[in-house]
């Protein structure tokens, strides 16, 4: 039997991809807006798929950091995939949900979904927060001196496939064996035919991660372990140091046998309450309190409110603290840079559009690479910055791109960089961005690239692109018929049917104006 979603199936996937965002690592596809724009054909055309037989797209993958010389290895989900892989999790949510542990234990905190409305893939709270918060809350009890700290060693990328079609399976019985059977075919095309790992940064696998560790989490329960988590960072609370390790032995034990994961050697440890509180809670120090007075006022995502829509109390709480000297003291001399402090800062900076910060950006910019989305978010954010400050900010940042040294660059920068010349045509620099599509053999430089082009460039650019699309990826391809918008309507229409487009995207790619 064929198995189809249906168009309320299909709905809700755009629905939930609309709220939690595309996911981690990548600049928003324009392509998504693309399908949103021509979302009645391309729902008739997906509720028609034989998910069975169907073949998909390849993902389109790069190299993010995890910190200056770390890295995971991200997809870029092609948008009909990534609706069909958020759609059949959103069939599944509330068989997880119901297999974990409950709220009221206050033990497990991520991606809850309980009570969420259909089209959300979990709720808001419980959140990070939250998670905090019972920790907290734990070392008030007089009989606990003790914490174990724990985290998986590359969670997502480790998890086993048929592991987590087994839980998915116990967890919702008969009733959505077709759905789980398409879903694990889904995720070996996407691992490229190894039986392990889901994709990283897509916001469907977060409830797909809750679901590997419902036996974990069950398992440390039967055992009578103090403990709470938040997606694979645990901690164990115990009255002695014996205690502590037992958890985190049966822990890793646990991990090993059921699902082949191990824990990470750096941050699995047992340390008194005090050090604990203060490593991983305290929240009193001058930095701690500059940084909640931007939380409070920005929120916690990138997308925040502007500068002079501030209330003035809350301007002149940011004009009391010493931005420069914040960036600054995060961007410390040697091996110490404080990544998550910087991707923070820079986070909250992009709303206040104070150019005096740019001259601190720039000087260290070699250093930010593990952030380049903090940057392009802070670059982002400028609205009425003057031509000359434009200009060198543009060099400085394409610079790199085109040096001696760029193909040693990670893609990861190089992306997120020509996100900023996507954002907006008063960037410019288009032969620059021509020359960096040209000289990159990389798949996703070119694809960011063209995108930059289809907002930056004009005809002639565009033109150079044309004799890269027979041989590109799915994702550069449509990258590049979305900058053909540049060309003469007669060009363009004869350019498509030249390469007599039979994809569905690419004709809507090669028709739009976005």
């Amino acid at each position: 039997m064929p198995y189809n979603l249906t168009p309320d199936q299909l709905d809700l996937a755009v629905a939930a991809l609309a709220h939690h965002g595309q996911g981690s690592f990548f600049p928003e596809s324009p392509e998504l807006a693309v399908v949103n724009a021509n979302w009645a054909l391309v729902r008739d055309r997906l509720a028609k798929l034989d998910l069975d037989a169907y073949t998909g797209y390849p993902p389109l993958w790069i190299f993010a950091p995890k910190s200056r010389l770390s890295v995971r290895r991200v997809p870029l989900l092609h948008p009909f995939d990534l609706i069909i892989y958020t759609s059949l999790v959103l069939e599944l949510r509330d068989y997880i949900s119901a297999s974990r542990l409950p709220p009221e234990e206050n033990r497990v905190f991520s991606f809850r979904a309980e009570g969420a409305p259909p089209h959300l893939l979990w709720n808001p709270s419980p959140s990070y927060k939250d998670f905090r918060e019972q920790s907290a809350d734990r070392l008030s009890w007089i009989d606990r001196s003790f914490v174990g700290t724990a985290d998986i060693a590359d969670f997502y990328p480790r998890i086993y496939q048929h592991r987590l079609v087994n839980a998915l399976e116990a967890a919702s019985g008969p009733a959505k064996h077709d759905c789980v059977r398409v879903l694990e075919k889904l995720l070996l095309r996407f691992s490229a035919g190894a039986s392990y790992g889901i994709p990283v940064g897509p916001v469907a696998s977060r409830p797909l991660g809750e679901a590997v560790l419902v036996d974990v989490d069950s398992t440390l329960m039967s055992y009578e372990i103090d403990f709470v988590r938040f997606v694979d960072d645990f901690a164990i609370f115990a009255d002695t140091p014996e205690d502590a390790e037992y958890g985190i032995r049966v822990l890793g034990e646990t991990l090993f046998t059921n699902h082949g994961l191990t824990l990470q050697a750096a941050k699995t440890k047992v340390v008194p309450l005090r050090e604990y509180y203060d490593r991983h809670l305290k929240g009193h120090s001058e930095k701690e309190a500059a940084r909640r007075t931007l939380l409070n006022i920005f929120g916690s995502s990138y997308e925040v409110v502007a500068y002079e829509h501030l209330r003035d109390e809350q301007r002149a709480e940011v004009d009391a603290l010493n931005l420069s000297e914040m960036l600054q003291e995060a961007l410390s001399e040697g091996d110490n840079v404080d990544f998550n402090e910087v991707s923070f800062i820079l986070g909250r900076l992009s709303a206040l559009q104070k150019p005096e910060l740019i001259p601190i950006v720039l000087d260290h910019l070699p250093r930010l690479f593990p952030v380049a989305h903090s940057v392009a978010s802070f670059f982002k954010g400028f609205q009425a910055l003057d031509k000359q400050t434009r200009e060198t900010v543009a060099e400085a940042l394409l610079d790199p791109l085109l040096g001696k040294g760029s193909r040693q660059l990670p893609e990861y920068y190089s992306m997120w960089v020509l996100s900023v010349f996507q954002h907006s045509a008063e960037w410019d620099h288009a032969e620059q961005i021509l020359r960096v599509f040209r000289e990159s053999n990389s798949d996703a430089i070119r694809r960011f690239a063209a995108l930059a082009l289809a907002k930056s460039g004009a005809r002639p650019q565009v033109l150079a692109l044309k004799g890269y699309v027979s041989t590109a990826s799915p994702l550069c391809r449509t990258a590049i018929l979305l900058a053909t918008a540049k060309l003469g309507p007669d060009e363009r229409k004869y350019l498509r049917q030249s390469l007599q487009l039979s994809d569905p995207l690419e004709r809507l790619c090669a028709q739009s104006q976005l």
